[in-house]
């Protein structure tokens, strides 16, 4: 339910037009509507649709859809769906959906 109300939210004309204007992030294709937030540091991924990203996320390498990335959580090489990533979580190398806590850290490299 969280998933589906974060999407509905997004879709709503407002709150996605006011994402159009995101900073530029090297080598990233956003799929709108997504909404990104503050001093977020975004390489070389595709973001989108539906996805909401926390204050001060790192976010490399990877491929993210319908899900929400909360404040500080760290995500390097994987790939992600239907997920709800708590703050200050780090995920590296994996390919599945995921509900994980705040201050979570999981390799599966």
């Amino acid at each position: 339910m969280l998933l589906e109300t974060n999407a509905m939210l997004l879709d709503q004309r407002g709150i996605a037009a006011s994402q159009r204007d995101l900073p530029v992030f090297e080598n990233t294709i956003f799929i709108h509507p997504v909404a990104v937030g503050s001093n977020c540091n975004i390489a070389q991924s595709i973001i989108g649709p539906h996805v909401t990203i926390g204050d001060n996320a790192q976010i490399r390498r990877s491929i993210v859809k319908d899900s929400i990335i909360g404040n500080f959580a760290a995500l390097d090489e994987v790939v992600l769906k239907h997920s709800v990533i708590g703050s200050d979580a780090s995920i590296r190398g994996m390919d599945l959906s995921l509900n994980i806590g705040d201050n979570t850290e999981i390799d599966f490299g």
